[in-house]
């Protein structure tokens, strides 16, 4: 019996990630908000969408993990151009202490 031989491209075809989908709790988990916050956001237009699947609802992880990566670069943005991080923006100086 002769085994067929693949050609390279359907030997080493890349196949994507699967999409994975998310519970309401794997979603508040993973970004920290509370369950109020996290609908006023995606009423709000800057938090992604549910998907409806049955009686329930879904998140792709793929755009919750975007979002939070999101979340993560904007802290450092204001962070290295001295934004409110650490409470700098417009401080006193400090006070001297007492002898």
């Amino acid at each position: 019996m002769k085994r067929r031989r693949r050609s390279y491209d359907q030997h080493h075809r890349i196949t994507p990630a699967p999409r994975r989908l998310l519970r309401l709790k794997q979603v508040l988990d993973r970004t920290g908000l509370p369950k109020s916050a996290l609908y006023s956001r995606i009423s709000a237009g800057t938090f992604p969408r549910q998907i409806p699947l049955g009686a329930s609802v879904r998140w792709l992880e793929s755009e919750v993990e975007e979002w939070i990566q999101l979340q993560v670069d904007a802290s450092d943005q204001q962070a290295r151009n001295g934004g409110i991080a650490g409470g700098t923006v417009g401080a006193s100086p400090p006070l001297p202490l007492a002898a």
